[in-house]
């Protein structure tokens, strides 16, 4: 899995999804191995916010994957950041 740019909740969900799935992993197994419940995991992945950090960081864990803060580059004015 190649890093990636987590600039919203989406972006995030998508990335817990896409790990959970490429363990073989139902939501319901993750969300066990996770101590959380089936629809809390389908929120996550959905977006939705809300979730606490330490639930999030300790999902993130369990997939085997790390949250890595940096800076964002400096972009010359007047060109938008690319999604």
């Amino acid at each position: 899995m190649q890093p990636l740019l987590i600039q919203t909740p989406l972006h995030l969900g998508r990335a817990i999804r896409d790990a959970r799935s490429a363990r073989g992993l139902t939501q319901a197994q993750a969300a066990v191995l996770a101590g959380l419940s089936q629809p809390t995991l389908s929120k996550l992945e959905r977006g939705a916010g809300g979730t606490k950090l330490d639930t999030i960081l300790h999902l993130l864990a369990v997939l085997e994957l790390d949250l890595l803060v940096a800076p964002r580059p400096t972009e010359p004015a007047g060109t938008p950041w690319e999604e």
